[in-house]
């Protein structure tokens, strides 16, 4: 008999922000993500409640821009029925501000755009949670947004940084928004740099200076996001990554 894969589905905006090393753990279980490219796609017509996990991963444009991107108010509203159901969703991002938005906080433009690696400092809650692994002390981060949102009510922060304060929040058991992006890749992130050069220049930065970051940071936040992602995993969806490597084994 074959063993039933676990519906993972990713909402994906733009091409270059995939969902990175997210995508190497879920692999390496025998998960295949279904990705959906959100503006080609009729996100209106899917159920929030079949999935066993989604995720919202980044994109350029702004929660307040819905008008101009109208699949952004179809994500919405699928992650506010996702999250009253209590059922496993992450955001990165665009995501962490759909989901805001969802819960009922203003998304806004940022003071600055905040594009490089920069230290997130993970708060006592946060510390209690998966989010641990990825604490200043355990790595630096990848930053690549200008956008902000207030704290929904009823959520909990876990995370900030020095530019932003609300870097990271959890809203119930199995729903947790990150600002940052703890799933890049050196190798990945190059096709950013060349999609995103106006960005690098307005934070101060050049391509050269990127890569340099991104090599020395790197191969330390895909390790420390394996650590986040797993753990974070076998807390919303106990068993999801072990029972279905060991179907696959024995169904081999």
């Amino acid at each position: 008999m074959v063993p039933t894969e676990p519906k993972v589905w990713a909402f994906v905006h733009v091409t270059h922000e995939d969902l990175g090393s997210f995508e190497h753990v879920l692999r390496a279980h025998g998960i295949r993500p279904r990705t959906f490219l959100t503006g080609t796609c009729d996100i209106e017509r899917l159920d929030p409640a079949e999935p066993d996990l989604v995720i919202i991963m980044g994109g350029p444009m702004g929660v307040y821009e819905a008008n101009t991107y109208p699949h952004l108010h179809h994500e919405i509203r699928f992650a506010e029925a996702r999250m009253a159901l209590g059922k496993p969703i992450l955001g990165i991002c665009l995501g962490s501000q759909i989901m805001a938005k969802a819960l009922g906080a203003r998304v806004y433009k940022g003071a600055t755009k905040e594009v490089g690696w920069n230290p997130v400092s993970v708060n006592e809650d946060g510390m209690q949670t998966p989010l641990r692994h990825l604490d200043q002390s355990q790595c630096v981060c990848a930053h690549w947004h200008g956008d902000t949102f207030d704290l929904p009510k009823g959520a909990k922060l876990l995370a900030s940084s020095a530019m932003y304060p609300h870097q990271a929040f959890s809203y119930g058991k199995n729903a947790l928004a990150l600002q940052f992006h703890p799933e890049v890749t050196e190798v990945k992130l190059e096709r950013w740099y060349a999609r995103l050069v106006c960005d690098i220049h307005e934070a101060g930065h050049t391509v050269e200076s990127m890569r340099e970051m991104a090599h020395r940071h790197g191969d330390r936040l895909k390790n420390q996001n394996r650590c986040f992602f797993t753990d974070w995993l076998d807390e919303v969806a106990p068993g999801l990554l072990v029972k279905h490597q060991h179907a696959l084994v024995d169904a081999g």
